[in-house]
């Protein structure tokens, strides 16, 4: 094992079937606990605007590094 593999997490996979395969169980988990597709889509937006802030982090981070 490289030292700069060590004590670091495996990342996901990237694939795009892992991301259906892991949207479509996030789904049926939600449905099956009562969401409605009125409150899915409230959950969607809310991971969208989570990923929206942490890309916006990243690239001012860049940014100033420069």
């Amino acid at each position: 094992m490289s030292s700069e593999t060590a004590g670091k997490k495996p990342l996901p996979s990237t694939a795009p079937s892992g991301a259906r395969i892991l949207a479509r169980s996030f789904y049926r988990e939600l449905r099956s606990n009562g969401y409605t597709p009125a409150e899915l889509v409230a959950v969607s937006t809310e991971l969208i605007e989570l990923v929206t802030l942490e890309l916006r982090d990243n690239r001012e981070t860049v940014k100033t590094a420069a």
